[in-house]
C-alpha cells in the first residue's frame, strides 16, 4: 500500500499535465504613426528578412555536413556493433547454458519440495518430511536469487537514425523574431503580447 501512493500520484500528475492546455504567445504589432518611424519599420522587415535567409541557408549547409561525417563514420560504427554483437552472442550462449542447468535444478528441487510439503500436512510439523519441506523451500529461494540474468542484446545502428541524430544540431532559429522586435520598437512601434490557449483549451 504505502508504494500505492507514490504510484497513483505519478499517474494522476501526468494525467494533469497530458491534459492541460497548452498555449502560445501571439505578437500584435502597431506601426509607429510619422512616416520616418514607418520607413525605418521597413528597413526592420528588410534586416530580419535577410536575417532568416543566412539562417536557413546556414541550417541547410549544416544538414548537408552532417549526414555526410554521419555518412562516412556508419562503417566504423557498424564494426563497432559486429564486434559487440558477437560478444553478445557469447554472452547469450553461456546465458542459455546457465539457465537450462538453473531450470533443471529448480524444478527438481520445486517437485522435491511439493514432495515434502504435501507429506508434512499429514503429519506432525517435527518431523523430517517437514524439516525437509522448509529446507526445500528456502532452497527454492535462493534459487530465485540466482536465476540468471539475460544479456541485453545491442541494437543495431541505421543510417537513417544515425543521420537523424547528427542532424540534430542543426538549427534555423537565429532569433531574427527578437532582433526585429527590438528594431520595430526603436523605430517608434509599440509590442502588445498575447496569450492564446492552442491545445485541450476549456
Amino acid at each position: 500500500m504505502k508504494f500505492l501512493k507514490p504510484f497513483l500520484l505519478t499517474i494522476s500528475l501526468f494525467v494533469l499535465t497530458a491534459c492541460s492546455p497548452k498555449y502560445e504567445i501571439k505578437t500584435h504589432y502597431t506601426l509607429p504613426l510619422d512616416m520616418q518611424g514607418k520607413a525605418c519599420v521597413q528597413t526592420c522587415s528588410n534586416e530580419r528578412k535577410i536575417c532568416q535567409a543566412n539562417c536557413n541557408a546556414k541550417q541547410e549547409q549544416c544538414l548537408i555536413t552532417a549526414k555526410q561525417e554521419a555518412q562516412n563514420a556508419f562503417p566504423s560504427l557498424m564494426g563497432e556493433y559486429e564486434d559487440i554483437f558477437n560478444e553478445y552472442q557469447y554472452a547469450i550462449d553461456n546465458y542459455n547454458r546457465e539457465m537450462d542447468s538453473w531450470t533443471r535444478e529448480e524444478r527438481r528441487v520445486h517437485q522435491d519440495f511439493k514432495h515434502y510439503r504435501n507429506a508434512c500436512n499429514k503429519k506432525q510439523k517435527t518431523t523430517y518430511e517437514c524439516r525437509r519441506s522448509d529446507e526445500l523451500k528456502r532452497q527454492l529461494r535462493n534459487l530465485e536469487d540466482r536465476e540468471p540474468i539475460a544479456p541485453k542484446r545491442p541494437i543495431k545502428p541505421t543510417l537513417v537514425s544515425e543521420i537523424k541524430e547528427a542532424q540534430k544540431s542543426c538549427s534555423n532559429n537565429c532569433e531574427c523574431i527578437k532582433s526585429y522586435d527590438n528594431c520595430f520598437s526603436s523605430c517608434g512601434g509599440t509590442l502588445r503580447y498575447e496569450k492564446i490557449c492552442v491545445e485541450n483549451c476549456k
